[in-house]
């Protein structure tokens, strides 16, 4: 009896595997939230080994897994750390919860219990909302992370299932194809390449975009080879390695076969998480560290907690307001008490509604009471304020239109919602080079190989591309036979380690399979597709061509068309839900034809195609079979190849692609790298085939670079690097030529602008002299100690001498638009920048000098011992450049070297690691005590970002985990000018004026209750309406400050931006200071007394009640708190006089409403018609007229004072 055929077509699936959970039950997951417990070198066994499901591993248990979390909080603790956050930076806010207890304690006969737990709970609210949203926000990048995907070795499946990373353990055998991301720190065991080699790109981790290659382990090099079986099971060797650290360079481990079989693992052998696989189809190893324990997590961390400048003095403002209201509740609870002592008990004591049996009592009651009324001191309406005046600075900085970079189509992203005025006080900032200052895009713009120097300065239209010599280009074409032109171009195709693109690396894996009779792919299985069908498919792929006129690369490359190759040497692959016990065919190469046909459908559009490929565009088109988008380029994938195909190069370095793009304007092409030779083309031969002997890496030792080919007189060295690696090792005969003369004039013309330079030499050896070094160099290369690469080095340099200069090439390392605007607009506001560079001295030093960074005017010192750095301690205004000697004695807090570095004019650092950026951070703000902005474009300056006070993040082409993890983010450095002297020095000055406004007005409100203590026995009444009392400082006088706190301009944009000068206010911090604090806190309290004793003067021996003086009272509070508001704002329009206008009628329509309506029984003796009593007196208008001038006339003299002795400095 056969089985019924099923009656749809194909059935979905997950198209990820889960693997499943602990159950609850099992102690083992109690454990799993708990980080590492290892306590010395991890030892690891592959988790394919054991039969256990995988939350029973040791592996499981005793290693973090691959989720990572970069947020503040988790979702328990979000509530209490916030708070907890809120109350330890902000002192304040400790005060405002013990108020809050106090108002509801009965024994203290507090009337405003409710109202009084408002401000409190807002602010809180307020703050925690905000931090909630600027983590969920790094909740939602992170979880982007957590599940991106990669495939995952299954042994119960007994192949690759394709999983998100966050389910990624320590030991297991991973699977990754061409262009995709590391999930974790893995060991390199297999890959596509037969020689067991890869390329991947780091720009994540060292922000480097060049290509680096990397190698499988000696003894497993074999897994590689063509003809290999290899499936992940037969990997059974143990892996000890160290525990997790920062170094990105090191690594210290080893893998153990068999007892007395190992393998030592060098960094070569490991790929890091967040590098991304290049150039190769696929590779395949083993993961020995996860998550948070990776190279790169270590050296970034999770966010942390900042707190502007501002708020660090307000917190001190806050300890003295606090003092002063202990005072004044110590002198209200004694006065009280002394009160009552003077009167018998068992009389009413004037204005005491109860009488207390001792004295003693009744100072102590009195505390709480005055506790209550002067609570005001403190100011809690200004939190609030300020929170929504920052949230509406943020606003308008996102808005900018002048942050706005059309190229990259971005604005300005504003993460954090809480620093705006630090960008107002910056004194350092400290910036990367590659991808922040310049473009991280080498151009060929010179060379020379005799007198002339040839080059151009490239073209007005397309700046971004080297641009033809004529002249040269016609005297390579009336010299082809010139031998040193002839070694000058083969030195820069043959010196490098540019490898030819052959898109698209497809991955069968990427293609599904056949298992049990069905076709399985993605997430679905096809019933209706037999065996022969698929294969007839992928045959016709596989001969797929390229139509010349749908991509075609540029002409001047003088490139083939490429067949698109298919790698097969792969593991079956099985989807999920796939019947696992029937077996999958091998794929072989007979079944990929390798010869291209120009009438493949590969790239006609998918109705074009067969039956079978019409069932597929309709899974496609719904998104469910994305891995069918390596087989089918639709159109999406056809312009990912035109963008391929008109850049086919991938190098380890950008200056040696730099070298092969400007070579093939002068059709000397590099066609193709194999292992062991390199295909070129020149102008008088189509393809000319080197055969490679040996390749001398390049090293920051030799700073040189040498490859041996093969000739016909015998091996030939070329040799390559910087000037100073090259013109010292040149044969005494050829120093002396003037040739090489010339050539030095046309390198010292590069330098000087700002060009990197390259110097190209060669010569043959004899056969005898290198079959010597290559037994020796050999050897060294089978050395397994730590000295192995030194050794290597100093091996190469025995062979490079008595070199012929070939030539010299000039290349630029485009600095972005703007770059030394920028940098002279920062050094004229007074700021002091810094460059820190992972580059060599002699490239960092010409981009400082190209971009502006070093002052003209200025002398250059280079620090390197403690010597220099005393020199140059006793000068000021010196351009310094830093070696690692040099920060490493900053980092120690050398005195003399702190004496140099405060006193300098710019600083430049060279060859420094991510940690070691952090570190310099941290020492220019501990030990010089600056205000430190860190900008960068990489993963590797997010430990930079996060350790300054403020972190600028540049969205370009490293990546956008600095952009992540910054402050701030914007597209462009230029564009940190206007950020900083405009949106800088307008937050720092509103905000520090806001800041001292409420401290003003509140020490004013609490004075005038303080004053009237003098005449009610001390009682802790109040002179004012309870309810205004408490909602003044939050409704009546809050919105103003808020308007002037986000529109108010002391100075234009364009005068910041003309004038950088003016930054000094905030550098200097010239608004904030403790006088400014008891300047307005005095003004504050001689107000209150005008406010109080004029009214008090005015009424006495009158009839009027107490909520009549009250009144009195209350009316001219807020016009005095307006009029001296109104004295601070500089940029007045008809909106913000409607707004004080408003308020001011607010304030009469409240207090008609209060004795108008019910809300009059709320408190006892209510004033019923009291406001148009009081109004209908003469006196009340002469009050309020009295009492403002008399109130702003010391502030308002002494503002023209300051004005006039301003301008009669500034004439002069």
């Amino acid at each position: 009896m056969t089985t019924p055929r099923p009656t749809h077509l194909h059935r979905r699936s997950s198209s990820k595997w889960v693997p499943p959970s602990a159950p609850l039950h099992n102690p083992i997951s109690i454990f799993r939230g708990r980080s590492n417990r290892e306590t010395g070198s991890r030892v690891i066994r592959p988790n394919h080994l054991f039969e256990s499901p995988r939350y029973e591993l040791n592996n499981y248990r005793d290693f973090t897994d691959n989720r990572i979390s970069t947020t503040k909080y988790t979702f328990w603790n979000f509530i209490p750390l916030n708070i907890w956050h809120q109350v330890s930076t902000k002192y304040a806010n400790l005060y405002f919860i013990f108020i809050a207890i106090l108002n509801w304690v009965p024994f203290f006969d507090a009337y405003t219990r409710y109202v009084g737990l408002i401000p409190i709970c807002f602010v809180l609210g307020t703050t925690l909302i905000k931090d909630g949203i600027e983590d969920y926000r790094r909740y939602k990048f992170d979880n982007q992370i957590n599940k991106k995907t990669c495939h995952v070795w299954d042994r119960d499946r007994c192949a690759f299932r394709k999983t998100e990373w966050r389910y990624i353990l320590v030991g297991d055998f991973v699977h990754i194809s061409n262009n995709q991301d590391v999930p974790a720190d893995i060991i390199l065991l297999r890959s596509s390449s037969e020689s067991g080699t890869c390329y991947i790109e780091t720009c994540n981790l060292d922000g480097e975009t060049s290509l680096k290659q990397r190698m499988v382990p000696a003894k497993v090099i074999d897994y590689s080879k063509k003809d290999s079986t290899f499936k992940p099971p037969d990997f059974t060797g143990v892996v000890t390695c160290e525990k997790p650290d920062k170094s990105i360079y090191t690594i210290r481990a080893k893998v153990e076969f068999e007892p007395g079989q190992s393998d030592v693992i060098i960094k070569e052998n490991m790929l890091l998480r967040g590098s991304r696989i290049k150039n190769t189809t696929f590779v395949e190893g083993i993961v020995v560290y996860a998550g948070h324990d990776t190279k790169v997590m270590q050296n970034n961390g999770r966010a942390p907690h900042k707190t502007s400048g501002i708020e660090k003095l307000t917190n001190k403002f806050i300890i003295a307001c606090f003092i002063m209201l202990l005072l004044m509740v110590l002198y209200g609870a004694i006065t009280s008490a002394v009160w009552v002592g003077q009167h018998p008990v068992d009389e009413q004591i004037p204005f005491i509604l109860s009488n207390t049996p001792r004295p003693f009592i009744e100072g102590f009651i009195g505390i709480g009471a005055f506790f209550i009324n002067y609570q005001l001191l403190v100011p809690i309406s200004l939190y609030i304020t300020v929170e929504i005046i920052k949230a509406l600075q943020i606003y308008f900085i996102s808005n900018d239109i002048q942050l706005y970079d059309q190229k990259s189509d971005r604005a300005i992203d504003c993460r954090s919602l809480s620093i705006p005025e630090e960008l107002g006080t910056v004194t350092h900032v400290l910036s990367d080079k590659t991808g922040t200052l310049t473009e991280n895009m080498m151009i060929f713009r010179n060379c020379a190989f005799d007198e002339t120097d040839y080059g151009s300065n490239g073209s007005q239209s397309n700046p971004d591309k080297p641009v033809k010599s004529d002249e040269l280009y016609q005297r390579i074409l009336t010299s082809m036979q010139n031998p040193v032109q002839k070694h000058f171009f083969a030195n820069i195709l043959l010196n490098n380690s540019v490898v030819v693109n052959h898109i698209p690396h497809t991955d069968v894996l990427e293609l599904g399979n056949f298992d049990g009779g069905v076709y399985n792919i993605g997430n679905s299985c096809f019933y209706d597709v037999t065996e022969e069908k698929y294969k007839q498919k992928l045959a016709a792929i596989g001969k797929g061509g390229v139509d010349d006129d749908d991509v075609s690369r540029p002409d001047e490359l003088g490139l083939p068309t490429t067949s698109i190759q298919f790698d097969d040497r792969l593991t079956v692959i099985v989807e999920e839900d796939t019947p696992s016990d029937s077996p999958a065919p091998d794929a072989s190469p007979r079944d990929l034809p390798e010869t291209p046909t120009p009438t493949s459908p590969i790239y006609r559009p998918l109705s074009s195609l067969s039956s079978f490929s019409r069932k597929l565009s309709t899974v496609v088109r719904r998104s469910i079979l994305r891995p069918i988008s390596d087989i089918i380029p639709v159109r999406k994938r056809l312009i990912s190849f035109k963008q391929q195909a008109m850049n086919p190069y991938e190098a380890e370095s950008p200056d040696e692609l730099a070298l092969i793009e400007g070579a093939a304007l002068y059709d000397y092409v590099l066609l193709e790298r194999a292992a062991t030779s390199v295909t070129i083309s020149t102008p008088e031969k189509a393809e000319k085939r080197y055969e490679i002997l040996l390749t001398l890496p390049f090293d920051a030792t030799r700073k040189r670079m040498s490859v041996i080919v093969n000739s016909q007189k015998g091996p030939l060295m070329y040799c390559k690097g910087a000037d100073s690696a090259i013109i010292s090792r040149l044969s005494s005969d050829s120093l002396e030529s003037k040739r090489v003369q010339d050539l030095k004039d046309h390198l010292d013309n590069y330098a000087k602008k700002g060009l990197r330079t390259l110097c190209f030499a060669m010569k043959y050896i004899s056969k005898e002299d290198f079959e010597d070094f290559l037994d020796s160099y050999r050897f060294l290369m089978e050395d397994a100690t730590s000295e192995r690469e030194k050794m290597l080095s100093e091996k190469a340099d025995e062979l490079e001498t008595n070199l012929k200069l070939s030539g010299v090439t000039g290349i630029e390392d485009r600095l972005q638009d703007g770059v030394p605007d920028t940098l002279r607009a920062l050094r004229d506001a007074g700021i002091q920048v810094w460059v820190l560079t992972g580059d060599k001295l002699e490239t960092a030093q010409n981009i400082a000098t190209s971009s502006g960074l070093f002052h003209p005017q200025r002398s250059l010192k280079v620090i390197e011992t403690e010597t220099d750095a005393e020199e140059a301690s006793e000068s000021a205004g010196l351009n310094i450049i830093m070696s690692p000697a040099a920060i490493r004695l900053a980092q120690d807090g050398n005195a003399h070297l702190m004496e140099a570095l405060k006193k300098a004019k710019t600083v430049l650092c060279y060859r420094m690691t991510p940690s070691e950026k952090a570190t310099i951070v941290n020492t220019v703000k501990k030990r010089i005590k600056g205000n430190v902005l860190a900008i960068g474009d990489g993963a590797n300056d997010v430990p930079m970002i996060q350790a300054a006070h403020v972190g600028i993040g540049i969205a370009g082409k490293e990546g956008l985990q600095a952009a992540m993890a910054c402050d701030f983010a914007i597209a462009r450095f230029k564009f940190l000018s206007r950020l900083l002297l405009v949106h800088g020095h307008w937050s720092y000055y509103r905000l520090a004026n806001t800041f001292l406004y409420f401290l003003y007005k509140n020490a004013n409100a609490v004075f005038i209750i303080f004053y009237y203590q003098f005449y009610n026995g001390a009682s802790g009444t109040n002179i004012v309406d309870p309810i205004w009392g408490v909602i003044y400082p939050i409704i009546f006088t809050s919105v103003q400050p808020v308007v002037v706190g986000v529109l108010d301009q002391d100075y234009d944009d364009q005068t910041l931006m003309n004038k950088p000068e003016l930054y000094v206010i905030g550098r200097e911090n010239q608004l904030y200071t403790w006088k400014h604090f008891f300047r307005d806190v005095i003004d504050g309290i001689y107000q209150a007394a005008v406010i109080y004793y004029v009214a008090y003067l005015t009424l006495d021996n009158s009839t009027s009640s107490l909520w009549e003086m009250g009144f009195y009272i209350a009316t001219s509070s807020i016009l005095v708190n307006s009029g001296h508001l109104a004295l601070q704002v500089r940029y007045w329009h008809w909106q913000l006089v409607a707004l004080f206008s408003f308020f001011i009628l607010f304030n009469f329509a409240f207090f008609f409403a209060e004795c108008l309506t019910a809300a009059a029984a709320m408190v006892p003796d209510p004033p019923v018609w009291m406001p148009i009593h009081a109004m209908g007196d003469p006196r009340f208008w002469y009050y309020q007229f009295i009492t403002v001038i008399v109130a702003l006339c010391p502030r308002f003299t002494s503002m023209c004072l300051m004005s006039s002795l301003k301008s009669e400095t500034s004439k002069r």
